[in-house]
């Protein structure tokens, strides 16, 4: 493989890479700003202040009932459907108001109530999913999926583990470059050329298709009592295989040259 399109394919996912992690990703030009700002500083996200009237809902219960009641009220909705985002970090009165997000979202709102019912407790965010830690006797773990946060946080302190972010960057990079040096290695190799000429040939099948239906009409026409029904159907049939016909002479013929053919 070429050393330009390594180049090329790594400079596109280091973009790429910055894009998600700074701003999350988001589609939405108006909210990089407030995105990267709560990267920055996650511990805003935490509002046991403003979480009172849902905590007095709850009432008592214990972490893993809040959590229950919570799932069970927030809606898991992924961020690209939710926000138009890779990535969207709310806060807690924006889960509320909205009233679905995805994990980090239900653990941002947790952690709130929790800590609004004076738990320590943090909201932690690993590579693909966001739990909640509680410290109590025995230290618990909401919602947790396995592995190591890079990022764990409430409103009065914020935790880098910079190791496991590191790792994380580093592999969304490879696999983008991986990735992306593959489909330029296709793109000149003429593989897509290829493939589209492949599907190409599916208009024969259609077209194949069609005569087979079309004389299978003609029979049920002959068999039928309902003669006039199947007439109509024969000819519209019969219209749409000449309209896919001229379709695909159209595609097939060459385009003229600006210039005529030297002798």
């Amino acid at each position: 493989m070429q050393p330009r399109i390594l180049a090329k394919s790594a400079i596109l996912s280091a973009v790429i890479v910055l894009f998600i992690f700074s701003c999350g990703g988001s589609f939405n030009p108006l909210v990089w700003k407030s995105q990267c700002e709560r990267r920055l500083s996650p511990q805003e996200l935490i509002q046991p202040e403003n979480v009172d009237q849902l905590s007095q809902k709850i009432g008592d219960a214990t972490p893993y009932e809040i959590f229950e009641y919570i799932e069970s009220n927030i809606l898991y909705t992924h961020d690209f459907f939710n926000h138009a985002s890779v990535d969207h970090l709310p806060t807690a009165e924006e889960v509320i108001q909205s009233g679905k997000d995805d994990c980090d979202g239900q653990a941002i709102l947790l952690c709130s109530v929790l800590r609004n019912k004076g738990y320590t407790a943090y909201t932690a965010i690993g590579p693909s999913h966001a739990w909640v830690e509680v410290e109590t006797d025995e230290p618990l773990l909401i919602n947790y999926n396995g592995g190591t946060w890079f990022l764990r946080f409430n409103e009065e302190t914020v935790e880098w583990n910079i190791k496991s972010l590191f790792l994380l960057v580093l592999e969304e990079f490879v696999v983008l470059t991986v990735f992306f040096s593959l489909m330029f290695y296709a793109q000149e190799k003429g593989v897509f050329a290829y493939v589209k000429d492949v599907f190409g040939y599916l208009k024969y099948v259609l077209l194949f298709l069609s005569g087979y239906i079309l004389i299978g009409v003609f029979v049920l026409i002959a068999k039928s009592t309902l003669w006039l029904f199947w007439v109509v159907v024969f000819f519209v049939s019969l219209l749409l295989c000449v309209k896919l016909f001229e379709k695909v002479r159209k595609m097939r013929k060459p385009t003229p040259s600006a210039k005529g053919t030297p002798d």
